[in-house]
Order: C-alpha cells, then structure tokens, then sequence
C-alpha cells in the first residue's frame, strides 16, 4: 500500500522564505472559487425570486434570482442556470473579498407554457436548484376560485412532510399537501401567517375545475417544540392543520463511540484500503479526555488520533509540529470542526512556530466551513447532512499573514451527521485534485 499524504508539507515554503514581498497583483482577473449555498435536497437557499413571470411575456430588470454563495478564493465569476421554457438567469462579475456574498442573476427571455420551471443554477462545479411559477397571461383564465376541503374544521388530509425540529431551519423537503375544489380554473397563491416561526406557500395554476391536491413548501425555523395549529384560508373557506415541532436532538458529525470503525478506498484504487477504529481506551492531555482513533493499512495498528467534543465544536490533540513538517514535535489541541455555525463561517488556529530544515517559520490553519447540511454522493451512496470544511495555510511574513494556497493548496474534508468522516481530498496549487479519500462502508455505535 502506498502511504496516503495525510500530513502537509512545508518543502514548497522554502521558495516563500526567499522573498521579501508577496504579491499577488492581477489576482482578480482569475477565476474565483467557492460554492453555491445548498440545502441537502439540492435546493438553493436563502434565494429571492423576483417578478411575476407571464407566458409570452418577455422578462425585463423586474425579473431575477439572488442566491448565496461561499467565496473562498476571490475572483472573476460567472453564475447561470439551465435554460427552461424559453428563459434563463445569468451574472458575471468579480468577487473582491472571501465570505458569504449574494449574487443577482438577471432573467433573460419569454417563458413559453405556464407551469412550474425547476432550475439548475451552477457556479465553480456546485449546484443548487430553484422553482419559477409561469402563470398565464391576464384575460386567459385569471384568478381561480376555489375551496379549502375540510373548511371550517380540519384540512382534509393534510400531513405535513420532513423533519420539524427547534432550531434547525425548514428546507424544500418540508412540505404540507392540501386537498382543494376549483370552481373556476386560473393562478392562485396561499400562504399561511406565520406560527412558531414557520410559514407555508404555494402557488400555481389550475387548468380546470375539481377536486385537486396543491404541494405548500415550509420556509422558517421552529422557535420551539410541540403541536402548534396552522391555519389557511381561500376565498370564504379555512382550515388547519396540527405540526408536530420536536426539540433539538443531539447531533454528532464525528462519532467517537467505542468499536465504531470505518474502512476507506484511497484514489479510486480498491486495493488500498485504509481501516479506522475507535478503541475503548482514552487519551489525557491539557486537562481534556481523548477518544482514540487507530488505523489498520495492512500491517497492524497504529493510532490515528486523539479526539473530543465540547458543544458544536470538535478538537483533534495532534502533533502540530509532525502536520506541518517541523523538524521538532509540537503537541497542541485545535478544533477541526463546527457543527453549530452557519456556512461561511471561518476560524482560524493558534499560530505555531518551528523549523523545517533549520529555517525558522510561523503558521497557521484557517478552516471555513463551505458548506453545511448537504448530501455528497460517493459512489452511488448518498450521504445526506454533510458538513464540508476547507483547510487552507498562512505563513506570517513582516507581520503580514499571507495565504500559501498558491504554493501548498488546500484540503477539503467531508463529515455526515451521525456517520462521520467520509470524504477527503487534497487540491494542488492549480486547484486540482491531487489525492483523495473516500468512504466504502461504515459501523457506527
């Protein structure tokens, strides 16, 4: 088995110490890098959608999206969607500075039919999709009657879908279906008042009258736990329904419970493999309990690392002298891992100072989570609820931080709620995939 590059080295830092300013002018010329915000159904989130789109009615500046995105690399940009039903959403600029920006995308054509469009909208190899109504033009059909089934009790049949939990934000997958009876086709729009946070629409189109089923999507946070009435109402009918909110469970992105053990594939080769373990032995150290990891690749165990927890944030007690390539050891504890941040969020660690082949240097880790509460798919298995946290370096210089990307690349690493670590991979300076490890089966307990 080769040995996988699970440690960074500082041999490129050698060119960086022989300068005596950096500079990186015509940077923002390059292309940027970053992702699109997603919810772990693929949906784009905290997306504004304006205007009001009309069969064969042209778009004009009233027209556009606005979606989030995680700059972590600043740069020239170009963000569009799919083209459906004769239209489309496109930008072009430049981000100056790295964090979380919202982009507008202008809408360009005439929607063709009314409906319901589903969008993909792509930036920097990330997707993320959204939904436009095309509603018919004024004088074909109009505003449709029609009746809530139920009213003025409870809303026939409807069960609200998804997870409702305290605290943790609804996304495309919360819905509620409603049974109605149109009277008179054309457009409608329902949306409820908003109860312990949380607001449900729908809007669309009949094409005749009966009895008919609308989908209404759930958009908020529950404030808090229990059964709370939602109510609707159209035209002279109401009904409601009951929503069950539970209280915020307890989630773990880096389980660290005895016997639990996950096996690898390392660059897509099934013959090396990489076998992962937690033992019930635990580690001290700076006043703190590790979990310890060990790891088989083939000739017996050997650690792998000193883990804890303390509320959202995960610590890893590691030889920081060792993952940089100090000549000297330097134990030092630093967190790895948020799960209680939003995406954007970035955090760096302590400074550390060391030799590498007696040249004296001082670094630092900054890790940002990219994205949060995703579904990465590693082959063909989806694993829903991941965290990605990039890991990029910082050498200081006259005072002066400055980024190693283009010298040292970076590292992205993937954790599932409840799973773990499934998913890592190394970019060169060319941002280009240099290594990765990948998850094949895993044993949680």
């Amino acid at each position: 088995m080769k040995r996988f590059p699970l440690l960074v080295s500082l041999a490129g830092l050698l060119f960086f110490s022989c300068q005596k300013e950096y500079s990186v002018e015509g940077g923002n010329n390059a292309p940027s890098v970053g992702s699109l915000q997603a919810a772990g159904t693929g949906d784009c989130l905290g997306i504004t959608l304006s205007g009001t789109y009309k069969k064969d009615s042209s778009l004009n500046a009233t027209h556009y999206i606005e979606v989030n995105v995680i700059v972590t690399t600043p740069g020239s940009y170009t963000i569009t969607s799919d083209t459906l039903n004769g239209y489309y959403f496109r930008t072009t600029g430049t981000f100056s500075a790295a964090g979380t920006a919202k982009v507008r995308l202008q809408g360009t054509g005439k929607p063709l039919n009314a409906g319901t469009n589903s969008f993909k909208v792509t930036y920097n190899g990330t997707v993320c999709t959204f939904i436009v109504t095309v509603v018919p033009p004024a004088g074909s059909g109009g505003t449709a009657v029609f009746s809530l089934n139920g009213s003025p009790g409870n809303c026939t049949g409807a069960v609200p879908a998804g997870t409702y939990v305290a605290g943790t934000a609804l996304t495309a997958a919360n819905t509620v279906s409603i049974q109605v009876n149109v009277t008179t086709a054309g457009t409608y729009t329902i949306t409820t008042a908003s109860v312990n946070g949380i607001t449900f629409t729908g809007s669309g189109t009949f094409a005749g009258p009966g009895a008919q089923t609308i989908i209404l999507t759930g958009s908020g946070t529950p404030a808090a736990a229990g059964t709370f009435p939602v109510a609707l109402t159209a035209g002279s009918t109401n009904c409601s329904f009951n929503l069950v909110v539970t209280a915020t469970v307890a989630l773990d992105y880096f389980p660290r419970t005895t016997n639990s053990n996950w096996s690898y594939e390392i660059d897509d080769d099934p013959a090396d493999t990489l076998f992962r373990q937690v033992i019930a032995a635990t580690h001290t150290a700076l006043g703190n309990t590790y979990n310890i990891f060990v790891v088989a690749n083939g000739s017996g165990f050997d650690s792998s690392g000193y883990y804890r927890k303390a509320g959202g944030d995960y610590y890893e007690f590691l030889d920081i002298g060792d993952y940089i390539g100090f000549d000297s050891a330097l134990w030092v504890e630093n967190i790895f891992l948020k799960d209680n941040v939003a995406a954007g969020t970035a955090w760096n660690t302590a400074s550390y100072t060391g030799q590498v082949s007696g040249i004296p240097y001082t670094i630092r880790i900054k890790r940002s989570i990219l994205q949060k509460d995703v579904t990465v798919g590693i082959d063909g298995v989806n694993y829903p609820n991941t965290i990605v946290v990039e890991e990029k370096y910082e050498a200081l210089n006259a005072g002066i931080w400055i980024d190693l990307t283009s010298l040292l690349g970076y590292v992205r690493s993937y954790y599932s709620r409840n799973i773990g670590f499934i998913k890592l991979e190394f970019y060169d300076a060319s941002n280009a995939i240099d290594a990765k490890l990948e998850m094949k089966r895993y044993t949680v307990f």
